[in-house]
């Protein structure tokens, strides 16, 4: 207990610096000058190295103390923050926030794969979720106290507070963790192993595709603010309440888990996503805003816990749950990616446009996976 509750908090302290991402593009700009395009690509960078994070996190894992993993990546993660704060230049920039990106994902990625073991993987991630919303809510408003008290360079820097946190959690981690889990196969699963990982495949590959749909707006919900005429106070506080609100709606898979089946919160997790970013469009006031921000972020960590906990419960051999931040971290680069370009020569309006449709077609390839399961069963009932 003592460990998933460690692995819970650390898991949250990680995805701080996934979640302030659109103030550090905003600063980025205003700060280094860069248009918003090449801050979009700077964030693109930073989630490239996450990606080789957690690919590197996914072979290392089964030969290293993962205890082990944590604390090295933690101090690459707090070297590169520290680094971020004296970064004059756009290359300096993009090789600081590819460090930072690589050990951040690391972390977050051995992390996740402690709360897969949970006896509930749903409410586990739902812990961590809701955990992370709530710090980075306090992390938005320290970002913004710093840029006014002491200016970008201590605000850009910021980071390297939590990560140095999570690395004295992670000097408390048994030093035994690591193996493999030990997950009980039921008999049906057992006979049945390659529809299983069928399963899991697709669950991965709708992760990766309502992951790339939520990062396709993210990286510019501070810009989207300011467009729809807000301040950068009225932002930073805007966002910083709906990390708060969406903590709240984060809980959901931790009070009911899969009850009713994870298809149900599925669907209502894509249609809670697709109101949110309507909402986030048209919210011209620091109050509706808040809201709007607030469902879009829940929608993403109800999300994240329903699609991690489907693959996690089927992958027997867990090497899809140590897929998982690969998929997610690389979603979190093609989202920006796909629209910065999608912003050369258009208004911020266009990446509403397209965001919609990888989740849609996320919720689409689970239901198809979930009524083929069903087909089968059915076959196995009447052949009895």
């Amino acid at each position: 207990m003592r460990t998933l509750a460690l692995a819970a908090l650390i898991y949250a302290i990680s995805i701080i610096l996934i979640d302030i991402a659109p103030f550090f593009i905003g600063m980025y700009v205003d700060a280094l000058g860069l248009t918003l395009s090449q801050a979009g690509f700077v964030q693109t960078i930073d989630q490239a190295g996450g990606i080789l994070g957690a690919v590197a996190g996914y072979f290392m894992m089964p030969r290293y103390r993962w205890r082990s993993l944590i604390v090295a990546a933690s101090l690459l993660a707090t070297l590169a923050n520290v680094l971020t704060a004296v970064a004059d230049t756009y290359f300096v920039l993009a090789v600081v926030r590819f460090l930072s990106g690589f050990g951040v994902v690391m972390i977050t990625t051995v992390t996740a794969c402690i709360l897969a073991r949970a006896a509930s993987p749903d409410r586990a991630f739902g812990v961590g979720l809701a955990l992370g919303m709530f710090l980075s809510a306090v992390a938005v408003w320290l970002l913004d106290a710093l840029r006014t008290q002491y200016g970008f360079s201590a605000s850009l820097g910021s980071g390297a507070l939590w990560l140095a946190l999570g690395l004295i959690l992670a000097l408390f981690l048994s030093r035994e963790l690591g193996g493999q889990s030990d997950k009980v196969e039921e008999p049906h699963l057992a006979e049945d192993i390659s529809h299983t990982k069928a399963t899991g495949w697709a669950a991965l590959a709708a992760l990766f595709l309502f992951g790339i749909s939520v990062n396709i707006v993210y990286g510019y919900v501070e810009r989207v603010g300011l467009a729809n005429g807000l301040d950068q106070a009225g932002v930073a506080n805007a966002l910083a309440l709906g990390f708060i609100f969406s903590a709240f709606g984060s809980t959901v898979p931790l009070i009911f888990g899969a009850v009713g089946g994870r298809l149900k919160w599925i669907a209502f997790t894509t249609l809670l996503l697709l109101a949110s970013l309507a909402a986030l469009y048209l919210a011209d006031s620091v109050s509706l805003y808040t809201i709007s921000f607030g469902l879009y972020a829940s929608a993403w960590n109800m999300g994240l816990a329903y699609y991690m906990a489907l693959t996690a419960e089927n992958d027997p051999e867990e090497h899809l749950t140590r897929m998982m931040y690969i998929a997610t971290v690389a979603a979190q680069s093609i989202g920006p990616a796909i629209a910065a370009g999608a912003l050369t020569g258009a208004s911020l309006s266009v990446v509403f446009v397209i965001a919609p449709a990888p989740a849609l077609l996320a919720a689409l390839l689970v239901s198809a996976m979930a009524l083929r399961a069903r087909k089968r069963s059915l076959a196995r009932i009447a052949a009895t």
